[in-house]
């Protein structure tokens, strides 16, 4: 059995890299091959994930970035399909939910190559999100849907969808696991106070807007002064900063870094008073270390890191959201939470089971 993992974006790597060690662990007798599309293609959100997480080169790398969401799922579709038709894979696995994972799927059902969905049936409700878009459409062309958490179960039964379900687990976490020794290993920043939150911003309904951006920007300047904050800056949130000028505009308590290694990032949370994010992935990692997330989103699609985590959804021009957070910076407060169920490091190789059964 042939099996192609697709990767577009640094989530998508930490969860291959759980996918591929339980593939070498349990001896796969068949192929498994990389292909990368590019979408973030510099060393700190690409290069540095495969030598980290000690998984192999991409056989394929597309380089096919930048452009609007169509653009670049066309590209991707087109490049994937020639790719496929040469390479005749039996699977090909995607992963999450961006751009890269759904214009793959694509390509491979329609010339009739199985598709697996890694983190499957994950719902925000909210439309308006590429990524919403992205997941219905992987999630309804899938023969096989690992489901990270309860409720991607239900909302998969909910559409009627005709793929296998099986609920595995989450495969970041078998990655934080796998890695945390390295983890606490890592140097943190000389500079760094006692006491920090993080924060981190990406994604375009928070930074690709100026006034949305500014008010991230002064509610940082604000927080600063409760609570020394460390903002390793995405890349895409650094260019609409220098576009609108606004970076001189930070706090000097603020302590604006460029973006960090998976292994130097994750170092940074396990110190950190709490995060402030819009992440989807650092609000399960967060969860897993028993640190606070204040998310700045109206909605998640993983609400078990609400339900049992440590997670809180904020808006930031929500009065007692803002108050919330200026509470829980000057206080002791030790977040609450449980682990969710089967995030234990065995993600990986329960969606090799399911894979050893589909060959058969």
């Amino acid at each position: 059995m042939k099996i192609f993992s697709i990767c577009s974006a640094r989530p998508n790597f930490v969860k291959l890299a759980a996918v591929h060690h339980a593939l070498e662990a349990k001896h796969w007798p068949g192929e498994h091959f990389i292909l990368h599309t590019g979408q973030h293609h510099d060393a700190v959100f690409s290069d540095v994930f495969f030598q980290e997480l000690h998984i192999p080169l991409p056989k394929f790398n597309l380089g096919i970035h930048g452009g609007t969401n169509d653009e670049q799922q066309r590209r991707v579709e087109e490049a994937c399909g020639n790719i496929f038709v040469q390479e005749r894979p039996d699977l090909v696995l995607v992963y999450g939910d961006v751009n890269g994972a759904a214009a793959a799927a694509r390509a491979a059902a329609d010339i009739g190559i199985q598709v697996g969905h890694v983190e499957a049936g994950l719902r925000s409700g909210d439309l308006s999100m590429p990524e919403e878009r992205n997941r219905i459409v992987i999630d309804a062309i899938s023969s096989l849907l690992f489901v990270s958490e309860q409720s991607g179960m239900e909302h998969l039964k909910q559409e009627h969808v005709a793929g296998k379900a099986f609920f595995v687990g989450n495969t970041m976490i078998d990655t934080l696991i796998r890695m945390l020794p390295a983890i606490r290993a890592q140097p943190l920043p000389s500079n760094l106070p006692a006491r920090f939150a993080v924060a981190t911003f990406h994604r375009p309904s928070n930074v690709d807007e100026r006034d949305s951006l500014k008010q991230i920007v002064s509610f940082l300047n604000a927080l600063s002064s409760r609570i020394p904050v460390v903002f390793p800056i995405h890349r895409r949130t650094r260019d609409r900063l220098r576009d609108w000028g606004l970076k001189s505009d930070f706090s000097r308590h603020i302590l604006a870094l460029d973006p960090l290694p998976y292994l130097s990032f994750l170092r940074l949370i396990i110190d950190a008073h709490f995060v402030l994010t819009d992440s989807g992935g650092i609000q399960e990692e967060t969860t897993y270390l028993r640190r606070k997330c204040f998310t700045a989103r109206p909605n998640t699609e993983r609400p078990v890191t609400i339900e049992l985590g440590t997670n809180e959804l904020v808006g930031l021009n929500d009065v007692s959201h803002r108050d919330r957070i200026f509470s829980f910076s000057v206080e002791n407060e030790e977040p609450r939470g449980t682990i969710p169920p089967l995030w234990d490091g065995k993600a990986g190789e329960r969606i090799v089971d399911c894979l050893s059964s589909f060959s058969r």
